[in-house]
């Protein structure tokens, strides 16, 4: 199950598993059958959503959320040494779940994940 092998409860102990309560989130705005794919993406990314904010309600100085924005703006795992050790999993988990989404795109829609990588950028 892809939530268990994060293992965010023994890496992350300060953040609340609410995997279950998001999945309903998701369920409830988009219920139809043919949508099967994206609740499941939209899902991941409101699951690790909550993990973000727990983690900076909790326990980030100013000084890591700067290198986390950092990472996730430029999109690429080479970010990933820079960042704090208990920062890594939460990050990677990003970056795969947006590898995923890349991977079982079909032609027709590859540009998706570009726009949303778009949207995270800030650096201008």
């Amino acid at each position: 199950m892809w939530w268990k092998d994060l293992d965010f409860s023994s890496k992350l102990p300060f953040f609340g598993d609410r995997v279950v309560e998001t999945y309903l989130w998701i369920a409830v705005a988009c219920f139809e059958p043919q949508y099967s794919y994206a609740r499941i993406i939209q899902a991941k990314l409101l699951a690790i959503t909550t993990v973000i904010d727990d983690m900076c309600d909790a326990y980030v100085t100013p000084a890591e959320l700067e290198l986390f924005l950092e990472a996730i703006e430029r999109c690429d795992n080479g970010s990933i040494d820079r960042l704090p050790k208990y920062m890594k999993s939460c990050y990677q988990a990003i970056f795969d779940v947006y590898k995923e989404i890349e991977e079982k795109e079909n032609t027709e829609r590859f540009f998706c994940v570009h726009y949303a990588k778009e949207a995270m950028d800030t650096r201008d």
